[in-house]
């Protein structure tokens, strides 16, 4: 139920900004340009990278791709540092865009129908 309070970042969090910091320096990129990018504002990125904000899912994912970075990778690396004995691993799922709105969603199992028809 929402509590209406906005989530605080936590170890997780801050590494993931960590981690994204580190690879728009090794890669000699700027925050505006990987805020237009991701479709964020430049103020949005930098709560978010300076660990003041938490990531919505949508927000890493772009911010991932506008960087060149696996979001899986990021996640990972994160999960391993914050939970250095932690025995489940972050598995490599795989997407598609949907023709919809471009928006990335995980791919249905074979031979799931879907819907609640029960059977799928």
């Amino acid at each position: 139920m929402p509590t209406g309070k906005t989530p605080t970042p936590g170890p997780l969090s801050r590494h993931i900004a960590t981690t994204l910091i580190a690879e728009i320096r090794q890669r000699g990129l700027r925050q505006v340009e990987i805020a237009a990018r991701a479709g964020m504002s430049p103020s949005q990125l930098s709560r978010v990278l300076a660990a003041r904000k938490v990531f919505t899912i949508d927000q890493l994912d772009a911010v991932c791709r506008a960087i060149g970075v696996s979001l899986t990778q990021v996640i990972s690396q994160a999960v391993q540092a914050t939970e250095p004995d932690a025995s489940a691993k972050v598995t490599d799922i795989r997407v598609r865009s949907s023709r919809d709105n471009g928006r990335a969603v995980a791919k249905e199992p074979e031979g799931d129908r879907g819907g609640d028809d029960g059977d799928g």
